[in-house]
């Protein structure tokens, strides 16, 4: 079924529901995602005010299985997290009918590093209520699975869109993905969102409560896994990157939650150092996995918006690489060798955009606005001009090294041949 005959067909299932006709109701588009699943508003409330409008998932089950996601609602919302409410599911459409939260995510509320204090406050509160779930029915985030991830990076961000799937430089892979895997082993095995950022938590205001309070929506990839996980994914998202002391203080609030967690299993309390680089090298996995999903998106899914928020998570990786020493052949390798080449590759998306404005063409992505494209292009130049200077140097350092060498054989010589007669 196409795109198409599957939204006309999920605006008559969701208007049966409703004793209505198609016809009678208004349905708009959200918004779509890195999945195959979609987004719609079913505006019940321009027929009724009283009545509030619905959000209606379409997600075609031959590609995507939505069970998990209302077992998971329903087995959360139950457990007292703020999760919307499953109205309808038709399993065999893959149809769902949902509550629907506003349009208020997160992201619009980070206004300061004042708001964000707040916010982020309440979304570490939601992580420990999270975190204190059972997860043994979930699926296990275990060293198969997060190696299996990493291995996007050099298939897809370094082989696919860079063409450099052999460049090993910064380090034997398996050393680099098995420091990631033992760090995320040390720590306590909790439940896992996956995807705990700005864009997945709303602010809405229900019946019961007194003012907006964050909901948790896009749960259904949830795991039984390492703890700070979903902490990363929270404060390195595609949005923002918080200043330093921000970012100690909200990681520092975390840690002293998760203190009682250590204690229940048997793990020594980590310093605020070592919680810190814990949280840093759980970063550098997700970061490495995200690189070789937005690489994946553009190429083989035609979505190349996701080619203007590498940079970002570039610079994210980076920023997390300053607090783990152990990895400092790999930091090595990522200025001197894949920022450039990442750099040059956007810096191509751009000019190839520009030739499609001048022929009246719209563009596929907009960097316009994308300060950080110009700041990596700026690095990659000056690592190339240190290059280049370091190059001549040596090249001229060999040269001279060699001409005093010729001379001292010339003098050798010289001193040889005197002596011979």
């Amino acid at each position: 079924m196409t795109s198409d005959a599957r939204r006309q067909a999920l605006h008559a299932w969701a208007a049966a529901r409703h004793d209505l006709t198609p016809e009678a109701v208004r349905m708009s588009a959200v918004a779509d995602d890195a999945s195959f699943r979609r987004y719609f508003r079913l505006h019940l409330e321009e027929l009724d005010p009283a009545t509030p409008a619905r959000i209606l998932m379409d997600a075609p089950p031959e590609k995507e299985d939505s069970h998990g996601f209302v077992a998971i609602a329903r087995q959360w919302r139950d457990a007292g997290l703020p999760l919307p409410e499953v109205f309808a599911f038709d399993e065999t459409l893959g149809f769902l009918e949902l509550e629907d939260l506003g349009d208020t995510p997160l992201m619009t509320a980070l206004t300061s590093t004042e708001h964000a204090d707040h916010y982020y406050g309440e979304a570490i509160g939601l992580l420990e209520q999270l975190h204190q779930l059972p997860s043994g029915n979930l699926p296990a985030y275990d060293d198969a699975r997060l190696s299996a991830e990493m291995e996007l990076f050099p298939e897809w961000c370094l082989g696919q869109l860079l063409d450099m799937p052999h460049d090993r430089r910064y380090a034997a892979w398996n050393k680099l993905t098995g420091q990631l895997l033992a760090a995320a082993s040390a720590q306590p095995v909790v439940t896992v969102h996956r995807d705990f950022h700005a864009q997945n938590l709303f602010l809405h205001q229900s019946a019961s409560q007194h003012q907006p309070r964050l909901w948790i929506i896009d749960f259904q990839d949830a795991v039984s896994g390492p703890e700070n996980y979903d902490l990363i994914s929270l404060l390195r998202d595609r949005h923002w990157r918080w200043p330093e002391p921000a970012m100690a203080r909200w990681i520092e609030q975390a840690r002293l939650a998760a203190l009682p967690r250590y204690a229940a299993a048997g793990l020594p309390a980590p310093s605020p150092l070592e919680y810190r680089q814990s949280v840093e090298r759980m970063g550098v996995q997700r970061n490495l996995k995200i690189l070789g999903i937005f690489a994946r998106l553009t190429l083989r899914d035609a979505k190349p918006r996701y080619l203007t928020l590498m940079p970002r998570f570039l610079g994210h990786l980076r920023e997390g690489l300053a607090f783990c020493p152990e990895l400092i052949s790999f930091t090595h390798w990522l200025d001197e060798v894949l920022t450039p080449a990442l750099s040059l590759r956007l810096a191509e998306e751009c000019e190839a955009r520009d030739l499609r404005l001048a022929n009246g063409e719209r563009p596929e992505i907009n960097l316009d606005d994308y300060d950080e494209l110009a700041a990596l292009a700026d690095r990659a130049a000056r690592l190339q001009r240190n290059a280049a200077a370091a190059t001549a140097k040596s090249a001229s350092a060999s040269g001279e090294s060699k001409e005093s060498g010729e001379s001292k054989e010339s003098a050798a010589n010289a001193d040889n041949e005197s002596g011979s007669h």
